[in-house]
């Protein structure tokens, strides 16, 4: 599992963790006033934002995170930073695991604000799980169950995106249009479970062969849709045989028919719309295919 750290990029001001004096604390009012508060959101960054904002008016800290696990990736919300002293919080609701609370600050904890803290975290609960339920769910209408990999919804969403951005800052794009060659021929010489595999294999090569900056989609059945950020011309070339020879590369395991890839490429121009691109870089893997497969064509 790794670690993804998410930090928000909204102003936080966090109060500086400093004995003072106070009024006594309302609680009753304090947690209906906070469970309101905290029910309006399902944004996990929001969510964990606000309670960090809200308990910080009654208990000073200097940084507060959420650590949870999302399809096997740990990632984190944090807010604010220092503290030698802290408290944690393993928060479950029935048999569901939400995640670790932890909270820190320059000084002590003393008994009395452990105590409000617990109620507040009490608080927190319910909504941080339907926050989580809510993130979970965008996870998987967002994510192809097979591969692991963004599924073509969010290619369909990227496409443009990127495209606006490239044109717009003047860097380069590539689109690449991949094909899982004789996947039919798997399926019937070794069944469907050998199929899977080989689109989990392949999958894997094309995450790991691309870097954080590039984004790899399952487009459907045994095509897969590669968008290369900031690369184009004989870098994209590289980068497209790379993944080719890699697949040509997994061990047999004695299969009747090993996956290879085909490849088109095609390279970003000005007068581009996303229409345009998907279809010169599907145009070059017809070619690729055409010319015997497990090759890398690119559009002219």
């Amino acid at each position: 599992m790794k670690l993804i750290s998410i930090e928000s990029d909204r102003p936080r001001p966090l109060q500086a963790a400093k004995p003072a004096a106070r009024k006594p604390i309302d609680m009753a009012y304090l947690t209906l006033e906070l469970s309101a508060a905290l029910g309006r959101h399902l944004e996990l960054e929001t969510l964990i934002d606000q309670f960090s904002r809200r308990i910080g008016e009654v208990l000073p800290h200097d940084s507060l995170s959420f650590r949870h696990a999302l399809a096997g990736d740990w990632r984190v919300i944090a807010h604010g930073s220092g503290g030698r002293h802290s408290c944690s919080y393993d928060l479950k609701v029935e048999d569901m695991s939400l995640g670790t609370l932890r909270i820190t600050r320059r000084q002590r904890f003393e008994e009395s604000e452990l105590a409000t803290l617990e109620q507040l975290v009490g608080v927190l609960v319910w909504p941080l799980r339907n926050a989580v339920l809510y993130r979970r769910a965008q996870h998987d209408a967002a994510t192809d169950p097979l591969t692991g990999l963004s599924n073509r919804g969010v290619f369909d969403d990227a496409l443009p995106r990127e495209i606006s951005r490239a044109l717009r800052y003047g860097t380069a794009l590539t689109l690449l249009m991949v094909d899982l060659d004789n996947l039919k021929r798997i399926n019937d010489r070794a069944g469907h479970a050998a199929g899977d595999r080989a689109l989990q294999e392949v999958a894997e090569v094309l995450r790991a062969g691309l870097r954080d900056s590039d984004h790899v989609f399952r487009y459907g059945g045994d095509e897969f849709a590669v968008l290369l950020v900031g690369s184009e011309g004989p870098a994209a070339l590289d980068v497209a045989e790379r993944l080719r020879s890699r697949v040509q590369a997994l061990p047999g395991d004695g299969r009747v028919v090993k996956p290879t890839l085909s490849l088109g490429v095609a390279a970003l121009r000005a007068s581009d719309t996303p229409a345009a691109l998907f279809e010169r870089a599907d145009g070059a893997l017809y070619q690729a295919k055409q010319a015997g497969r497990n090759r890398v064509c690119e559009a002219k």
